[in-house]
């Protein structure tokens, strides 16, 4: 009897740990500063360590690994039976250092008023980021929003004017002023103006599930808070307001508040990229 029950129990738990398996999928490099897309059939609540993600009907969730995110992460999925824990290990990533000379000095060293400015400048981003819908406006995906020079990468650190700056939180695209910048997806506007001490004019869209992207150092904008954008649409011009030593548009993306490598957004339909757990 005790035999024929343990063959029963191994039977069901081997059941189980394949639904597992074939139920949660990953797409995206578990790497430092990348974005992932997962999709678990029948979660009702995921966590990724401590941080709840949105889940849609279908499964879907995304989250980021930050720039300096620790070496290993758990994945926690709920349904209304059970609750599994995923240990996911995360590969470091070799960021680059750039040296910039030139910045004006009251850029590098605010005074007071300045740092009054600053913090007004990161509690509107904070808000723009924190704004979200769950009506997924990523599903066509993202484009480049401006053809241009990669002039500064993601996660990589800037002395300027000899003195060790906070890492970088976007990408940096080279070109000339008055270039039009364009949607990368479809979104709502959840900040669009400025002119910010270091962001400059800025136009931040909301594509849903607490994903959102970032369009910085514009010369103008052309869109104002609570529109609807279509991918492509022209949202702003090429510029070098804020913190900026010459035209680029900074383009910058975050899901739940944690800043990641945009190009990781023009993979989310490669399946190279996706694995079971």
């Amino acid at each position: 009897m005790m035999t024929h029950f343990k063959a029963i129990y191994l039977i069901c738990f081997s059941l189980l740990y394949a639904f597992s398996a074939n139920a949660v999928e990953l797409c995206g490099q578990l790497a430092q500063g990348e974005l992932i897309r997962g999709k678990a059939e029948g979660a009702e609540q995921i966590f990724l360590d401590n941080t709840q993600l949105n889940v849609l009907k279908d499964g879907t969730f995304f989250f980021a690994l930050d720039r300096d995110a620790p070496k290993t992460a758990t994945l926690q999925i709920a349904d209304s039976d059970n609750v599994d824990a995923y240990p996911l290990e995360i590969t470091p990533t070799d960021w680059d250092i750039q040296k910039i000379n030139g910045v004006p000095p009251r850029k590098v060293e605010p005074t007071e008023k300045d740092l009054h400015k600053i913090n007004i400048e990161r509690e509107d981003l904070y808000r723009a980021l924190s704004y979200h819908t769950n009506k997924p406006l990523w599903e066509k995906g993202f484009v480049m929003p401006v053809k241009g020079r990669t002039s500064g990468n993601f996660g990589g650190q800037r002395v300027m004017n000899g003195k060790p700056r906070a890492p970088h939180r976007g990408m940096d695209i080279a070109a000339p002023e008055g270039t039009p910048v364009y949607a990368s997806s479809d979104g709502n506007v959840t900040l669009s103006g400025g002119n910010y001490f270091y962001t400059g004019n800025v136009v931040v869209l909301d594509h849903g599930q607490n994903l959102s992207t970032i369009y910085a150092h514009l010369k103008s904008t052309t869109v104002k808070k609570g529109d609807k954008v279509k991918q492509g649409d022209i949202i702003g011009y090429v510029g070098q307001t804020g913190r900026a030593t010459g035209p680029h548009l900074h383009w910058g993306a975050s899901v739940n508040n944690v800043r990641f490598q945009p190009l990781s957004l023009l993979k989310l339909d490669d399946k190279s990229f996706c694995s079971n757990l």
